[in-house]
Order: structure tokens, then sequence, then C-alpha cells
């Protein structure tokens, strides 16, 4: 309302209205260039057109308020129409100018809350309108102050929700990486459990396996211990037979018979004690048949073979001294036995007596130390030749093996030094090494499956 009084103020024509301003606006819009290009095309017909170029013309300036219509008739109708065209464009432009400086009027109104300096002299329709304006201002103004607190409200709020996202962000990566670091231990204790299940499984594969040896081994240890009681018992029986032939000869002896019985009770005694020692013998070799090549039962028949041996050495020994005692108390010199009565003995007696008896005549005997593949502990037996004469022959029949066998000897080479010298013939000498033949005693495998599978078929 106040800027349409200060148009009115500063209009010249009071029929200034609102419908007047909107025909001069769109009048003004309107570019020059189509009045013009319009009139160019249509001065050669100064009929009908021309006259309602003149109407429209004079209806502009009849609603402009600003010029006068001309009247036909009048000496308005001597001027041409561009000139009355010129006109009305001359006063459009300076309804423009004005309005402008109306409307930068109310912008330095608004903004500052006064005119100008060189416009403060107005008038009181004026001074109305300033007022009105002042109203509008301090609306204006606490609309404002109202938006911009709400402005500012609205800013604290998205600062707070935005620090809120960035925490609620900082907790979701924070909860991320634990879940990962947790996923990562679930999987490592997954692994672990696998491991260990296979392991727990490996484990008791190994203990059943494990439980499955021992029962065999307990089964063959008790037919072992069956075995050896057996021989126990063969034993004692053997040393019952032997106490009472020694019983007997005490009592043929005390009875007044020793010239009789002395000269065939010492090879009949030799004779027993060297079948017994072979029965042994051969018990406990088909016992060390049954076992593994490296089984730790072969140390304890060796240790029971020697202390067999070393039983029947005592036992030879303690008659024979018996028997030297007694003949020197019944006998005559002239009845002793002479060297040609001990070669007449028989090759199992001289073979019990060798390893019986080694402190007798050292001189005569060869110590023979041997190793097996089957045992630990060497073995130790004795030879009736001198050192240098013994054969392979020899050597066999002092071992007493059965099967088929490799023998190998310690000597002394001029090239080499130490060696290990295999000896096949039966007829070859035996080397010795310091006064003594040490030998090793190894099985042949290959005859040992042959022997294994004639004898198998044999029995089948």
């Amino acid at each position: 309302m106040g800027a349409k009084q200060m148009k009115c103020l500063s209009s010249g024509s009071p029929a200034h209205s609102p419908k007047d301003e909107y025909i001069i606006a769109k009048s003004i819009d309107a570019p020059k260039e189509a009045f013009i290009s319009a009139q160019s095309e249509d001065h050669t017909e100064p009929g009908d057109e021309l006259t309602e170029n003149k109407s429209d013309t004079e209806e502009a300036l009849s609603l402009c308020g600003l010029c006068p219509v001309p009247m036909y008739g009048g000496p308005e109708e001597e001027r041409s129409w561009e000139e009355q065209l010129e006109c009305n464009q001359e006063q459009l432009e300076k309804e423009m100018q004005e309005a402008r400086r109306m409307v930068f009027r109310l912008q330095a109104l608004l903004l500052h809350g006064s005119l100008p300096e060189d416009e403060q002299d107005v008038s009181v329709g004026f001074g109305d309108s300033r007022a009105n304006a002042e109203q509008q201002l301090v609306l204006i103004r606490s609309r404002l102050d109202q938006s911009m607190e709400e402005v500012l409200d609205l800013k604290r709020e998205l600062l707070r929700h935005k620090q809120e996202a960035r925490h609620l962000q900082a907790i979701r990566d924070a909860l991320q990486q634990r879940m990962a670091v947790q996923e990562a231990a679930v999987l490592q204790l997954k692994q672990d459990l696998l491991r260990c299940s296979m392991a727990k499984e490996e484990l008791e594969g190994e203990n059943a396996e494990l439980k499955r040896k021992l029962n065999d081994r307990n089964k063959l240890l008790s037919e072992y211990e069956q075995q050896v009681g057996k021989k126990d018992r063969l034993l004692q029986q053997q040393q019952l037979k032997l106490d009472e032939d020694s019983h007997r000869s005490s009592r043929s002896d005390n009875s007044g018979y020793i010239n009789s019985m002395g000269p065939s009770t010492g090879p009949a005694f030799q004779h027993t004690a060297g079948e017994e020692l072979q029965l042994v013998r051969e018990a406990l070799r088909c016992l060390r048949d049954g076992f593994s090549g490296h089984d730790p039962q072969h140390h304890t028949l060796d240790t029971l073979e020697q202390g067999v041996a070393r039983l029947m050495d005592r036992l030879h020994t303690l008659d024979t001294r018996r028997r030297q005692d007694r003949g020197g108390q019944y006998k005559s010199p002239g009845r002793r036995a002479n060297p040609t009565d001990r070669d007449s003995w028989p090759p199992s007696s001289k073979i019990a007596h060798s390893h019986s008896s080694p402190g007798l005549d050292s001189s005569v005997y060869t110590k023979v130390l041997y190793f097996t593949d089957r045992s630990l502990t060497p073995f130790l037996v004795n030879i009736p030749k001198r050192l240098g004469e013994v054969t392979l022959k020899d050597f066999k029949a002092a071992v007493d093996r059965q099967g088929s066998f490799r023998y190998h000897f310690k000597a002394l080479d001029p090239e080499f030094g130490t060696v290990k010298e295999e000896v096949f013939q039966d007829g070859a000498l035996v080397p010795g090494w310091e006064g003594k033949i040490v030998a090793w005693v190894e099985e042949d495998q290959g005859e040992r499956r042959n022997w294994e599978s004639t004898n198998h078929r044999g029995n089948h």
C-alpha cells in the first residue's frame, strides 16, 4: 500500500492505477523491433491495417493517461504515426526510470530504514508510507531473527547428530574389529580342536596297536615260560638221574669193584653228559628259532645255555676230581690213563671235555670267542687243537648250530691291517688273533628261507 502511494506522489497523472501499470509493463516487455518490423511490413497497405494500428496506439495512450488521445478530424491527424510511436516510447522510458527509482528507494528503506539524504524532504503521504515500511521492516527483522535462531538451532542439532553419527560409526568400527578378532580366535580354536582330535585318533590307534602287540608278546611269553618250565623239569630229571648214577658209582666203589668199574665209568658219564648237553642245546635252538632276529629273549636263552654249560662243566669237574681221588687211593700208578687211552675216547666226549674242563691242559686247547646276530653276548668255547691247526670244520663242530651260516674271523692283513676274513672251505685253516680265535657267525638269509620252505613242505 505504501508503494502505491509513493507511485501516486511521483506520477503526474491522477488516472494511474495497477491495471495501467500492468499494461505499461507489458508494453515495455515487448521489444521495439517487433513494432518496427510489423509497421515496415505493412506500410504499403494504408487501408484497414493502418486504421487498426492507429486504434491500438490511441487505446494504449488512453490507458496510459500520460499523453492526450488524438481525435480524428483534429490537428493531430496531420502528425504521422511514427512520431506518435516515438512519443509513446519516450513516455514509457520515463515511466520505467521512475519505477526503477521507486524500487531503489523501497529497497533502501527496507535495508537501511531511511531514504537517501537528498530525499529527506518528502510529503506527508510519504511519511505515512515510511511508518508503514518501518513496521514491515521491524516485522521482517523479527522474522529474520526468528529464522536465524531456528537456523542456529538446526545447525546445533545437525552438529549433534553428526557427532552422534561419528560416535556410532566409531562404535561400529570397534565392534567390527572385535568381531573379526573373535572370528579369528574361533577359527584358531577350531583348527586346534581339529588337530587335537586327529592326534587323539592317532594315539588311540597306536594304543590299540600296542595293546595288540602286548597281548601277542604276553602269549609268546607264556608259551616260552611253559617251554622253559618243561626244560627245567627235564633238567631236574637229568639231575636226578645223574645223582643216582653218582650214588651207584660210589656204592660200587665202596663194595670193592673199583678196579672193574673205574675205567668204564668215566667214558660212560662223559657220553651221558655230552648227550644231555646236546639235547639242551637242541631245545634252546628250537626256542631261538621261534623268536625274531632282534628279540631281547635271545639274551635270556643265551644266558640259560651258558648256565647249563657251566653246570655241566662243574659236574664233570667234580666227577673227574672224585675219580682222580679214588683212583689215587685204589689204583696203582701203572693203571692210570695214558695218552693212548685219551685218544681212544669218542668224539662226543672230546667235545664235551673241551667245553667243560679248559683248565686241565691249556697248551693243547684254543679259546674261541664268537658272536651271533641274534645275541648281544659273545660265546666262549674251547677246541682241543693248537692255534694254526684249527679248521672251519672243527669250528663248526664246536659251535654246533644247524642251518646255513657265514663265518667271519678277525685276522691281521699285512696290507690293510685288522680285517674280517670270511672262510668257506671246511678244510681251510681258521685265522687267529692274539692267541685266540675271534669269529662272527651270521645266518645266511637266502639259505634259511630255502631250508624253512623245505621243512614246511616236509611237515605237510
